[in-house]
């Protein structure tokens, strides 16, 4: 994978953690600068950069290397670094197969519902008119 590539997947990977690139460098221990420069893949990112990049924005290395990164992977971490959802799934280990079935139905129709009320607020902004 080329530089460029690793500089991008960490530079969406800090937005998405709400990172400026001064407050990334400063917990990796390099300079705005630099990080700009691993981002823009104008500059090597030697190994031990990228695995303290990984540690501070809560990422398995293989994110940042991999060709196509595990998404499965990616979200199990994001999962379990919630403490409600691992409450969930713990409480639903112990359920049988067709509770199971019934409240993964009730999650998927709960988000049809968010869904549905979020593009009714859409059109009705939409069709409000300034006078």
């Amino acid at each position: 994978m080329a530089y460029a590539d690793i500089g991008k997947r960490v530079q969406r990977t800090r937005e998405q953690a709400g990172l400026s690139q001064a407050e990334l460098a400063a917990r990796i221990g390099c300079t705005q600068s630099a990080l700009s420069n691993y981002e823009l893949g104008k500059r090597r990112i030697y190994l031990s950069t990228l695995e303290q990049i990984a540690r501070a924005l809560k990422r398995p290395l293989s994110y940042f290397i991999d060709s196509h990164p595990d998404s499965y992977s990616q979200n199990l971490t994001l999962l379990l670094e919630d403490h409600r959802l691992r409450e969930i799934l713990m409480e639903a280990v112990e359920l049988p197969v067709e509770d199971k079935d019934r409240v993964l139905e009730y999650i998927k129709w709960r988000k049809s519902v968010m869904l549905a009320q979020v593009v009714d607020s859409v059109e009705i902004w939409e069709g409000f008119r300034f006078l």
